[in-house]
C-alpha cells in the first residue's frame, strides 16, 4: 500500500470516528437503559438525588389519581419492532396500579415468604430499595399492559389484570392490532403515563439506530463487513 492510500484511509477512519462520537453521545442514555433491562439479577439500591432514581429503582412512580398510584415496572420494559414496519419500534410496558386506601403492615420473614418476588430476591441476594419493597408489599393491585409508539405519539391498551397474591402467567390479553392505536387525549391518565414513561426510558430505541451495535455502525460507515 503506498503513502497516498495510507493517508486516505487514515482520513476516512478519522472522519468515521468523529461520526461515531456524535452518534453514541446522542444514544448514550438509550444504551444504558437497554443494558440495565437485560440484567436479570441486578442489585437495586436507594437513589441519591435527581434522576438517579430512574436508573436505580425498579418501580418509578408516574402519577396518581383519586384512587390509585401508578408505577412503571422498569424490569418489564421491552422494545419490539412495530409489525409491518421496516425500522420503527414500540415500547412494551407494564404499569402497576396500587389503591391508595391499602394499608401495608411492617415487613417480616412471614411476609417475605408469602410474596414470591421478595422471597426470590432474598434467595438471589437482590437488594431492593425501600420504595421498591413498599410497592412489592402490596398483595392486591392491578396490572395494565400497554404498547407505546413514540414516532407517532400513540398508545395501545392490551389488558388489565386484577392481582391478589401474585399473577398467573396464563392471562391472554388482546393481540396487537394496528386499528387499536389511540391518539393521546390531553390530560388523560394515558397521556400522562405515555409522557412519564418516555421521560424515564427515552425514545431513542424507537428508531432503528437505537438498536445498532458497534459492528453495525462500523459496517454502515465503512461498507466493510467484519462479521
Amino acid at each position: 500500500m503506498n503513502l497516498k492510500k495510507i493517508l486516505t484511509c487514515a482520513v476516512a477512519f478519522s472522519i468515521m470516528a468523529g461520526s461515531f462520537n456524535v452518534t453514541f453521545a446522542a444514544n448514550s442514555n438509550s444504551t444504558r437503559d437497554t443494558t440495565e433491562q437485560r440484567l436479570t439479577h441486578r442489585k437495586l439500591i436507594s437513589p441519591s438525588k435527581g434522576n438517579a432514581q430512574h436508573e436505580q429503582l425498579r418501580f418509578v412512580k408516574l402519577t396518581s389519581d383519586d384512587r390509585y398510584d401508578y408505577y412503571l415496572d422498569r424490569e418489564s420494559v421491552k422494545w419490539k419492532r412495530v409489525p409491518y414496519t421496516a425500522s420503527e419500534y414500540m415500547a412494551d410496558i407494564w404499569i402497576r396500579m396500587i389503591e391508595k386506601s391499602q394499608d401495608v403492615e411492617p415487613i417480616d420473614d412471614a411476609d417475605i415468604s408469602e410474596i414470591a418476588e421478595l422471597a426470590y430476591a432474598r434467595e438471589q441476594n437482590i437488594n431492593y430499595a425501600p420504595s421498591d419493597i413498599e410497592v412489592l408489599m402490596h398483595k392486591q393491585y392491578f396490572l395494565e399492559h400497554y404498547y407505546l409508539r413514540p414516532q407517532r405519539k400513540q398508545i395501545q391498551f392490551l389488558c388489565e389484570l386484577e392481582v391478589v397474591g401474585h399473577p398467573q402467567n396464563n392471562e391472554a390479553g388482546r393481540a396487537y392490532d394496528v386499528r387499536n392505536w389511540e391518539e393521546l387525549i390531553p390530560g388523560s391518565i394515558e397521556s400522562i403515563i405515555y409522557k412519564k414513561v418516555l421521560k424515564t426510558i427515552g425514545d431513542a430505541m424507537s428508531y432503528e439506530q437505537g438498536h445498532m451495535t458497534f459492528a453495525d455502525y462500523f459496517e454502515e460507515y465503512t461498507r466493510i463487513s467484519i462479521r
